[in-house]
Parts: structure tokens; C-alpha cells; sequence
């Protein structure tokens, strides 16, 4: 039964709203882990580089807390 100005909206065959993706979990997992070693690989470099320095300044005659401020100033 109809209204005036008023019509039945027709039957859909597909759902109204999008599937919600899949995950691949395991792929997913795997990007992860990759991202966490890339980053402590850079930041093992960075400490390794700070040191370095660090020992460059003590081995030029300051410090070592004057060293150390100076690895640490920004």
C-alpha cells in the first residue's frame, strides 16, 4: 500500500554499506617488525655517532662533562 508522495524504496541486491576490508595479518605483522628494526638500526647509528663524537671531544683535550654537554646540545 502506498501513500501519496510516498514510494517503497526497491529491494537492493547488494548491501548498503562497503564489506569491511580484510587484514593480512601475517603481512601486516611482518611490515611491522620491519618498521621497528629499521628504527632501532637508526637509532643504534645515532648512539654509535654520539659516542664518537663524544670521544672525538675528550680525545682533543675537553672534559668529559664538557663533552657530554656538547654531544647533548641540540
Amino acid at each position: 500500500m502506498e501513500q501519496e508522495g510516498f514510494t517503497m524504496m526497491p529491494e537492493r541486491s547488494e548491501p548498503m554499506r562497503a564489506e569491511r576490508p580484510q587484514t593480512d595479518w601475517p603481512e601486516a605483522i611482518r611490515t611491522q617488525v620491519a618498521i621497528w628494526q629499521g628504527m632501532a638500526e637508526a637509532a643504534s647509528h645515532i648512539a654509535h655517532a654520539k659516542r664518537t663524537i663524544f670521544l672525538a671531544y675528550v680525545a682533543e683535550g675537553f672534559t668529559e662533562y664538557q663533552a657530554l654537554d656538547l654531544v647533548k646540545a641540540p
